[in-house]
């Protein structure tokens, strides 16, 4: 289990599924990953999981409160040894927790793992241009906006651009 201050992430286990399910059927949650009107089974939320996995280059985690309260995922994927370098994303899938500082807590524990454990050297991501309460989480964790995807996704009945961000080993905010 990797331990932030707020939130531990916690391996997926097979009964998360359902609870995955439902967040990526939520289209307020789902509103900055640009699929709000996402329908999904927990069998193929499982199906895709056991896909990814399979790949090597990605690892989920459930975000959850000390009690055990289940409240988003997080990830990397795309993991490259030989570059040292992988993507994120991150979830908050229960609306209670938005704000309150759990998705900044939630990825400086991710990437605490990733550079300190790991050895990674750059992680990267892309956001909506748009989503800027996420922008300011990441940037707290030392991301640094680098460029920018035009009309990267289809979001609300418009294009929009997509910002990618990035964070180096040496530029990781450590407490």
């Amino acid at each position: 289990m990797l331990c932030g201050k707020l939130v531990e992430l916690r391996a997926l286990e097979t009964g998360d599924f359902p609870v995955l399910a439902r967040w990526l059927n939520d289209a307020g949650v789902m509103l900055y990953w640009g699929r709000p009107g996402n329908t999904v089974a927990p069998e193929e939320v499982a199906a895709d999981e056991v896909r990814n996995a399979a790949r090597g280059t990605s690892r989920k985690y459930i975000i959850q409160t000390p009690e055990g309260r289940p409240i988003g995922q997080i990830d990397y994927y795309d993991l490259d040894w030989q570059a040292r370098s992988a993507w994120v994303s991150i979830l908050i899938g229960d609306p209670d927790f938005w704000g309150g500082g759990y998705g900044t807590d939630a990825m400086r524990a991710l990437l605490t793992h990733l550079f300190d454990q790991m050895g990674l050297h750059r992680v990267a991501l892309t956001v909506h241009e748009t989503n800027a309460r996420a922008q300011r989480s990441y940037a707290k964790n030392g991301f640094k906006a680098e460029g920018i995807l035009r009309d990267w996704a289809f979001f609300n009945g418009k294009w929009v651009n997509g910002v990618v961000m990035s964070v180096l080993a040496e530029e990781f905010p450590r407490d």
